[in-house]
């Protein structure tokens, strides 16, 4: 996977370099950002985290043993981990200017990802039970966006805004088990990012990373075996996107 977004981003660097070179130092698209409004759309990778805030001496009884089959004793719950998993976003792009360097921008997209939850025991034996949980998100969000002074054909970002998030997948995990972990429907987050954007003769091509973090406590406290153990959880998403805008 990292060697195919190398990959993609040589590519779109050669492609830059070389409209720029047959270009022999023109400007290309001279009045892109004194339009008021631009559409476009945008494709991504995430990849995407929990944060975990444990209860400390948690334990777990029996009724999970029975599960992975190990002798019915009590187990020492020694650490709760989270291992990310890539995914991928697709989206629209609309953006409206403030002014000369400030613009608007609203980034509504479909997001699907993955991650695990990881529980290490130690008993009778020391082992690790995955949860893994899938989620399709519809993404809302908003940003204000801060550019440099172009240089020619390309130009430098930085941004900053929030995002209301809902889990299409929740509805899956309404029902109370011992084997699921289920979380809230909808997420706040606030994010933040930079990125470059260059001009070609036709549209604006912009590399983009961005860092989302969630404000709520998204578990639901069902007495469960999985989130007995668990104070609060928090997702965290990193998201590499590239976007063209005509």
């Amino acid at each position: 996977m990292l060697f195919l977004i190398a990959c993609i981003l040589l590519g779109f660097s050669a492609t830059v370099q070389a409209q720029q070179e047959r270009r022999e130092g023109g400007v290309n698209l001279p009045k892109f950002y004194k339009q008021h409004l631009h559409f476009g759309f945008s494709i991504g990778i995430n990849q995407t985290d929990f944060r975990i805030h444990s209860l400390p001496n948690s334990k777990l009884y029996s009724n999970f043993v029975d599960t992975v089959k190990y002798p019915k004793d009590t187990l020492n719950l020694k650490g709760i981990g989270s291992i990310p998993e890539v995914g991928f976003n697709l989206g629209i792009v609309c953006d409206a200017r403030i002014q000369e360097y400030l613009r608007i921008r609203f980034l509504p997209n479909l997001s699907f990802g993955s991650r695990q939850l990881t529980y290490s025991f130690a008993g009778t034996d020391t082992f690790v039970v995955a949860q893994r949980i899938e989620s399709t998100f519809i993404n809302l969000p908003l940003d204000l966006k801060l550019q440099s002074k172009r240089v020619k054909n390309f130009g430098a970002y930085v941004l900053g805004g929030g995002n209301y998030s809902i889990d299409l997948s929740s509805g899956k995990r309404q029902k109370a088990s011992d084997e699921v972990v289920r979380l809230k429907q909808t997420d706040l987050y606030y994010e933040a990012g930079g990125g470059a954007d260059f001009y070609l003769p036709y549209f604006k091509l912009s590399l983009e990373m961005k860092l989302m973090i969630g404000v709520k406590n998204i578990l639901i406290k069902d007495g469960t075996i999985f989130s007995n153990p668990i104070d609060k959880l928090n997702s965290r998403i990193f998201l590499f996107s590239i976007t063209f805008e005509g």
